[in-house]
């Protein structure tokens, strides 16, 4: 049976695993602000059913470049924290643990800052009343699902990067050299 450095090592690479796949079906899916069937995206606006507007329902095209942006980067940092922290098993370096540690700790950042940016952004009066004009009769929007995975993506991005750095400094403590030297 493993030590516990190394059985949190790869608890923390499974839980960074979940929050990458968290992540990416975050960043895919439409719904960061839901009104009534209608949706916003980081990369797509969609019209529902329910709308009568000038705008045809379906889905449209349209970034939000910073969100988008800060969401993508926090994806491939967290991809590339996970290949670094598995080839460390392999190769065994503490150069790589370190570089490992370094990008989880900044892929949480990113994603931080993604949802963080978007519930300033989705508060604009534009957005707020989505697909609606402003109106006292139409209801506002409210944080989506795809929101709401990328916070728990986050949550469990931290909880890896805890176990991640547990492990590193229990087997470092021991002597142990798989996973530390």
């Amino acid at each position: 049976m493993p030590d516990a450095g190394k059985l949190a090592f790869i608890i923390g690479l499974g839980i960074g695993g979940f929050s990458l796949l968290l992540l990416i079906i975050s960043v895919g899916t439409v719904t960061w602000l839901d009104n009534s069937g209608s949706s916003v995206g980081l990369f797509r606006k969609c019209y529902g059913s329910n709308y009568t507007g000038a705008v045809a329902q379906g889905c449209y095209n349209e970034n939000r470049a910073p969100q988008a942006g800060l969401s993508v980067f926090g994806i491939l940092l967290l991809a590339f924290g996970i290949i670094v922290a598995i080839a460390n098993i392999f190769l065994k370096r503490s150069i790589l643990l370190i570089i490992g540690l370094g990008l989880f700790y900044f892929a949480s950042m990113f994603v931080m800052a993604t949802y963080a940016t978007w519930g300033h952004y989705s508060r604009t009066v534009a957005l707020y009343v989505f697909p609606n004009v402003v109106s006292d009769d139409f209801p506002h929007t409210s944080m989506g699902a795809s929101y709401h995975l990328c916070v728990a993506a986050h949550y469990f991005l931290w909880t890896a990067l805890t176990l991640l750095a547990f492990g590193a400094g229990y087997s470092a403590a021991n002597g142990d050299s798989s996973s530390t030297s």
